[in-house]
């Protein structure tokens, strides 16, 4: 199954996107005044990454390797985008707004504990996998700004997905590759003690965060805005958490400004947030069992956007620092 990421103009997505699939082949059928730039990006894929590639791939039918002709139809196999080959990726950095720092991202849940869940057309959906899409999406956005992105929590066979419903499975592990395990404190500090040892490997006045992604389970009629917490105790983690929040109450003030934003930031003395060593910030992107809530996620380009409006958050806390 072909999955890119779709290029629109929502409440939660707004950027030129990178087209990440599984490894497929696109067909695409030139249309008048079509170039190859325009074809390219009618297909929701980014001319700056792909143009080359077509170019390589389509020579013997293009008239002076650059002009297209009316009503054929070009190829362009699509490259993987896995959380390992993101990281190996060079072509996608686009600038140094994060060169020198480092963040932990923990996916929350994951192996045997899918977290929340709830029935979607039919299908039941857990939180762990689209907590998991965001963050692999978030990992991808701090690459494009030269930081350095450590997922704790990984599983070997999902890249960023492009779909409604995502299959759950169980086959998480936590870095760098223990199995997941069933009680509940043992999981939190299984993942607290990953990220102290890498922590522990970097210098001790650079710029670390720790960011760990849920989404909430709340009852049916309850609507909540993206939320954040941060241990009592950390002044940094305080502030990374309110950097975070007020990048999003100045998006939904650009993109929906007769709505308002009731999203919070609070302190609470969450075992991850205790427990690890850099500045750490918990979010809650939305209510799993609101419908209303529900576009949030499982729409990808708004998983897309989360991700880029949290990396936007990071960069402000980068830069205050």
């Amino acid at each position: 199954m072909i999955r890119i990421l779709y290029v629109t103009i929502t409440i939660f997505s707004f950027f030129l996107q990178y087209s990440i699939a599984q490894s497929d082949t696109l067909f695409l059928k030139a249309k008048s005044g079509d170039g190859i730039i325009s074809l390219l990006k009618r297909h929701n894929l980014d001319p700056d990454y792909y143009v080359d590639t077509f170019k390589k791939q389509n020579a013997d039918k293009l008239i002076d390797n650059k002009h297209l002709i009316l009503g054929e139809t070009y190829m362009l196999a699509i490259e993987t985008l896995t959380e390992d080959s993101i990281s190996k990726a060079t072509k996608i950095v686009e600038d140094s707004l994060l060169l020198g720092a480092v963040i932990y991202i923990i996916s929350g849940h994951g192996g045997p504990d899918p977290g929340a869940i709830t029935i979607i057309e039919g299908h039941t959906i857990s939180e762990d996998e689209y907590a998991y899409d965001i963050c692999l999406r978030l990992k991808y956005e701090i690459l494009k700004h030269s930081g350095e992105a450590k997922m704790i929590i990984h599983d070997p066979n999902d890249s960023i997905r492009n779909d409604r419903i995502l299959e759950i499975d169980i086959d998480e592990v936590c870095y760098p590759n223990l199995e997941i395990p069933y009680n509940h404190t043992k999981r939190l500090v299984q993942r607290a003690d990953a990220v102290n040892d890498l922590y522990s490997e970097k210098a001790a006045n650079s710029y670390q965060r720790v960011i760990v992604v849920h989404l909430d389970s709340r009852s049916k009629g309850q609507t909540v805005d993206v939320f954040f917490y941060h241990y009592p105790g950390s002044k940094k983690g305080k502030t990374f958490a309110n950097n975070l929040k007020d990048v999003f109450a100045e998006k939904y003030a650009e993109h929906q400004p007769n709505r308002g934003y009731e999203g919070t930031v609070s302190g609470r003395n969450l075992l991850v947030l205790r427990k690890t060593l850099p500045p750490a910030a918990f979010v809650e992107l939305a209510n799993i069992k609101n419908s209303h809530n529900q576009k949030r996620f499982l729409d990808p380009d708004n998983r897309q956007a989360l991700a880029k409006w949290l990396c936007e958050g990071i960069i402000r806390d980068f830069n205050s620092e």
